[in-house]
C-alpha cells in the first residue's frame, strides 16, 4: 500500500476508529482477507473479493459524509456468466445502533442516484445498477447480537404491508465474538482486528508489541509493513492518546534493526505527533469544560475555539495562524458552526483554505 494513497479517493472522517478502518480493514489491500475471515461465508461464496477497488466518491458536504458513510468498495459477482457489479457499503460502529440500517439505506440510495446521474451524463448504453451489499463492523464493549434487518425497526408492521416496506439484511461482523490469541485471518488481518478490539477495551498500551508482532510475522513487503505500522501508530495517538515514545519502544522490541530505524523515522513525522498533540489539546479543553454550569454556551464556544486554534498551529506553521483568524474565531459563539470549522481545520489542505471559509 503506497504512502498516502489509501486516503485520497475516500472521505477522511474525523472519528479515529472510522479513519483507521478506512486505511486498513476497508482498504483493497487488506479488505479481501478481513472479509473472508470475519464476514458470513456467503459473501466470499458469491462476491469476488480478490478484485476490490475503491468506489467513486459520492459528492456530499463534509457534514453529510461524516454522518452517512464510511467507505464503499466495488467488485463483481464470481459468476463468470454475468458482469454484474457489486457495491459493498462498509460501516463501522463502536456502539450498538438499531438505526444503522437507516444510515446504510441512505448511503445506498445516494450511491444509486450518483451512478444514475453519471450514466445519464455519459449516455452509456445497457446501464445496470450495481448490487448493493452492506457490511457493519462492530468493536464496542456492549453486547450487540442478532440480525440487523430493516423491517425489524417496525414491530407493529402488519404482515400484509411487509411487501411494501423495504427489506434487507446486513453482513454483521461482531469482533467481540473473537478472543485474543485465536483471531482468524492472516497476521496483518489479526493486527487490524486486535487494534480495533484493544482500542475499545483499554488494553492497547500494554499489548502494543503483541499487535506489532502480527505485522512482523506477515508476508507483506517491508513498505506495506511500514505503512500498516504507521496506520496503527496513528490510530493509537488519535483514539487512545498513547504517547509516541511508548509506540517507538514497542516497535524497537519487535522489528529488526534497519526496519526499526525506518519505522521510527515515520513514527516521528508530524502527522502522528499531530494526532497526539490534538488529543492532549482536546483533553485539556474537556477538562476545563467540566463543572461549568449547563447552558453556558459562550464558555463552551471558547473551549472549541481553543481546540481549533491549537489544531491549526499543529498542522501549519505558527505564523500562518494570523490575527485575522484568531479574531474571527474568538467572535464566534455558534457551536454547530464551530464544530464544522473544527472538521475543516482537521481536513483542509492549507491555511488559506481555512481562512477563505471564514470570510
Amino acid at each position: 500500500m503506497e504512502q498516502g494513497k489509501a486516503d485520497k479517493p475516500f472521505w477522511r472522517p474525523t472519528n479515529p476508529h472510522d479513519r483507521f478502518c478506512r486505511r486498513t480493514a476497508y482498504h483493497p489491500v487488506f479488505a479481501p482477507d478481513f472479509l473472508r475471515s470475519y464476514a458470513d461465508p456467503l459473501l466470499a461464496k458469491y462476491v469476488d473479493l480478490d478484485h476490490l477497488q475503491e468506489a467513486p466518491t459520492i459528492q456530499l458536504s463534509g457534514e453529510l459524509k461524516e454522518v452517512i458513510m464510511d467507505a464503499s468498495l466495488t467488485t463483481r459477482l464470481l459468476d463468470t456468466n454475468t458482469m454484474s457489479e457489486v457495491l459493498l457499503h462498509l460501516e463501522h460502529k463502536s456502539k450498538p445502533s438499531r438505526t444503522v440500517v437507516v444510515q446504510l439505506l441512505t448511503e445506498v440510495a445516494l450511491s444509486m442516484n450518483f451512478r444514475w446521474i453519471v450514466n445519464n451524463r455519459t449516455e452509456s448504453g445497457n446501464f445496470v445498477l450495481p448490487i448493493p451489499l452492506m457490511v457493519v463492523v462492530y468493536n464496542g464493549n456492549e453486547d450487540w447480537d442478532g440480525e440487523i434487518c430493516f423491517q425489524n425497526l417496525f414491530p407493529d408492521l402488519p404482515e400484509e404491508l411487509c411487501p411494501f416496506v423495504p427489506q434487507f439484511r446486513v453482513f454483521f461482523i461482531n469482533l467481540r465474538r473473537y478472543k485474543y490469541g485465536s483471531l482468524p485471518g492472516k497476521p496483518e488481518t489479526q493486527a487490524i482486528a486486535e487494534s480495533l478490539l484493544r482500542a475499545t477495551d483499554g488494553t492497547f498500551v500494554d499489548h502494543l508489541a503483541d499487535v506489532f508482532k502480527h505485522i512482523a510475522e506477515s508476508d507483506l513487503s517491508e513498505l506495506s509493513r511500514l505503512d500498516l505500522t504507521k496506520s496503527i501508530a496513528t490510530y493509537c495517538t488519535w483514539a487512545t492518546r498513547i504517547p509516541p515514545e511508548i509506540i517507538t519502544s514497542a516497535i524497537s522490541n519487535v522489528f529488526r534493526r534497519q526496519e526499526y530505524c525506518n519505522m521510527i523515522e515515520e513514527i516521528n513525522n508530524s502527522y502522528i505527533l499531530q494526532g497526539f498533540e490534538i488529543g492532549r489539546a482536546q483533553g485539556r479543553a474537556e477538562g476545563r469544560a467540566e463543572g461549568r454550569a449547563e447552558g453556558r454556551a459562550e464558555d463552551e464556544a471558547r473551549v472549541k475555539v481553543d481546540v481549533i486554534l491549537q489544531l491549526l498551529r499543529i498542522r501549519f506553521h505558527l505564523h500562518q495562524v494570523t490575527d485575522f483568524i484568531v479574531a474571527d474565531l474568538n467572535r464566534r459563539t455558534d457551536l454547530v458552526a464551530l464544530d464544522s470549522l473544527f472538521n475543516l481545520a482537521a481536513q483542509c489542505d492549507s491555511i488559506d483554505t481555512f481562512a477563505k471559509a471564514l470570510k
